[in-house]
């Protein structure tokens, strides 16, 4: 293992200059550190000074003196540090800075003996007088961090990076249990110089020790008196208040959002919440700091109302699957519109799709066909309770606004109480939590309707519990598959976790975009739409049929589906990477399967978090809202863009929760939620 002291040193103060040259009784403030560090065992002693002309006398001296020597970047030390790490093939570093002439040899070889002896990537004396200061680092860590560390405070003194690393194994060393560091004698200021030389003058000799000093000190402390009194630390507050600065100039430019205001301030008197959907509105968009309406999609990209651009991956809530405005679809849909799309017979293509679906789906017989994922659901439960004559619905997910299931959640208002205490909830992944309802509700819960799956993983056989259940207790088991549907795989989250239901719902990426949905089931079931009302004019519109004709086939013939596992794993593995290399685990997040996942953040703040990201997203050309529902279109030079957005934007993100600025960074109106905490 090779160890070396790296000196780094410059004449270039601004408190103090050509401070390394200034005499102390007899002798340059540098000679004395070159001289006392020589006693230190190590393979190697370098000053890293500055390419500056100020600073060949450094080199000149510290050559005379038989060490070696490099000079670097005057303000980005951290490189001097990996330079020397390079040049020098050294394992680990003992820093220490030029403004600690008194610096002691043995404290030194303490310091490295123990940071060898306990195997740490970084060793700092703690508690110890401002003055003989000494640092032992990995090289591996000097270079991990100058490959990482972005802030100026991080480059100019070397080792905050990895301070604040989890992933670094740091010792805290205290040789002694009293605090001393308010004791100030490194050389910062020309009145530190004259109470250094007062030191060595009453120490009277060149080798004197850490503890001579103290002792010295707490016997005189009157040595330690300045005619004016000096900032403590002034250097490093000096570079966070940079750091402030630099952090702001990470922000893009804002959005030229004009005619996008303009509109929503007409939109407000036209239309309540100025959307026909509430994921879709001003709550989830940061008013004034992105765009909130669209114009126009094409592939997987959006342009707003003032010509901006945008990277989707909600992509019209997973609908369009294909991306939007897919041309093969729309050939399709155009042909169908020639022709009509609502007749007073019923279209022959509502039989070619069943048949689809039917050769598609395992649990499909029979199918039905509605417009939203709310109307086939609902259908769903109304089918259950006639099928079994029972009125409790137990449910799990997202299932759209009716009433029935709507009044679960905090947007309750226009829900009678008779209709809430029909719906029972119980949890994902929570067995027992299922179990308690039908032993409550006992021969009264006609059916089980849930999500087969969300961004959460079914644990220890979840779903094949649930049907078991539900097969025991006489109830049946629907699945709600509108997000899940054509994505997890062609026939749903069925066929990929082999769980078959009895009904099952479909919707979104079924039509790519356009407004389809189906309930679909066993024929013993499905038959009772004989006589189970489901019935509306707009139900067999041709233009949607044909456009869901259109996209399961496109998506079986060109095996869609596989590459968007691939695609999504690249993009979320990529993503998970980031977050960890930044060791951001505690403010962001990944989750969920590569096809579906979902980026948020942790904490009370976490829409803040979220906002800030969504801001600085945007103005890079990423609409980002956390859902990523991969699609076709999201080839891999698309998924390398967003990686290079979301490395730049998490940054900021870190850096505003380090240094408390999140709000200062918000340009726009703070994120909401769609559903408030029960």
């Amino acid at each position: 293992m090779k160890t070396g002291i790296v000196l780094q040193a410059r004449n270039g103060s601004t408190r103090f200059p050509y401070k390394m040259v200034a005499d102390i009784n007899g002798r340059k403030s540098i000679e004395w550190l070159l001289k006392r560090l020589e006693k230190v065992k190590v393979n190697e002693r370098i000053v890293a000074t500055s390419w500056k002309e100020e600073d060949r006398d450094i080199l000149k001296i510290a050559e005379y003196h038989n060490w070696k020597t490099l000079a670097g970047d005057p303000e980005d030390v951290l490189s001097r540090y990996a330079k020397a790490v390079e040049d020098f093939s050294l394992d680990v570093v003992v820093r220490i800075t030029g403004d600690c002439p008194l610096i002691d040899p043995e404290l030194v070889q303490k310091a490295l003996s123990k940071a060898l002896e306990e195997d740490v990537d970084y060793l700092v004396l703690t508690g110890i007088i401002d003055g003989f200061d000494v640092e032992v680092i990995k090289g591996e860590w000097i270079l991990r961090a100058h490959q990482k560390a972005k802030l100026p405070s991080e480059r100019e003194h070397v080792s905050p990076y990895i301070r604040k690393s989890k992933k670094a194994k740091k010792l805290f060393y205290k040789i002694h249990e009293e605090d001393l560091s308010h004791i100030h004698l490194s050389l910062d200021y020309p009145e530190d110089l004259v109470i250094i030389e007062r030191i060595i003058k009453i120490l009277g000799k060149e080798d004197f020790t850490y503890e001579e000093v103290v002792k010295l000190i707490k016997e005189k402390p009157e040595i330690l008196k300045r005619e004016k009194e000096i900032p403590v630390n002034e250097g490093y507050l000096k570079s966070l208040r940079q750091d402030k600065d630099f952090i702001r100039s990470l922000r893009a430019k804002p959005l030229k959002l004009e005619n996008s205001l303009r509109h929503f301030e007409k939109t407000k008197t036209l239309i309540p919440n100025c959307s026909q959907t509430f994921s879709k509105s001003y709550l989830q968009f940061s008013v004034g700091a992105v765009p909130l309406f669209v114009k126009e999609g094409k592939g997987c990209y959006l342009t707003d109302l003032d010509e901006n651009t945008y990277i989707d991956y909600t992509m019209g809530l997973g609908a369009c699957i294909l991306g939007y405005a897919f041309e093969p679809v729309i050939e399709r849909v155009e042909k169908e519109l020639r022709r009509g799309t609502v007749f007073t017979l019923p279209s022959y293509l509502e039989t070619e799709l069943a048949e689809l679906l039917r050769e598609t789906i395992p649990c499909c017989e029979m199918a039905r066909f509605g417009k939203n994922g709310s109307d086939v659901t609902s259908a769903g439960v109304r089918l259950a309770r006639a099928y079994t004559g029972r009125k409790y619905i137990a449910c799990c997910g997202y299932h759209g606004w009716q009433d029935w299931y709507i009044g679960t959640t905090t947007r309750d208002r226009g829900i009678p109480e008779e209709v809430k205490s029909l719906t029972l909830s119980f949890e994902y992944n929570n067995i027992q939590s299922l179990e308690r309802l039908f032993e409550e509700y006992k021969n009264q819960i006609a059916c089980v309707i849930m999500e087969p799956v969300g961004v959460e993983e079914p644990k220890e056989d979840f779903l094949q519990k649930v049907r078991e259940l539900t097969q025991k207790h006489g109830a049946l088991l629907i699945f709600d598959e509108v997000v899940s549907g054509f994505r997890f795989s062609l026939g749903g989250a069925q066929e990929y976790f082999g769980v078959v239901p009895d009904l099952a719902c479909f919707g979104k990426a079924m039509g790519n975009g356009m407004p389809i949905s189906a309930i679909v089931g066993r024929s013993e079931i499905m038959e009772l739409f004989e006589e189970v009302f489901f019935s509306f004019t707009f139900g067999g519109e041709t233009a949607s049929i044909v456009s869901a004709i259109a996209t399961i086939q496109y998506l079986r013939d060109k095996k869609v589906i596989p590459y968007l596992w691939e695609q999504g794993k690249r993009l979320k593995q990529s993503i998970q990477k980031l977050i960890e290399d930044k060791e951001m685990e505690d403010i962001a997040f990944v989750k969920g399967y590569d096809v579906r996942f979902l980026l948020d953040f942790v904490g009370e703040n976490s829409l803040k978090l979220k906002t800030l990201f969504q801001q600085e997203c945007a103005k890079r050309g990423i609409l980002f809202t956390g859902s990523h529902n991969m699609a076709l279109p999201h080839d891999d030079k698309i998924v390398e863009k967003t990686l290079e957005v979301y490395d730049e934007v998490f940054d900021i993100v870190k850096f505003a929760v380090e240094y408390d600025m999140v709000d200062e960074l918000i340009e726009g109106q703070i994120l909401q939620p769609v559903f408030r905490k029960m």
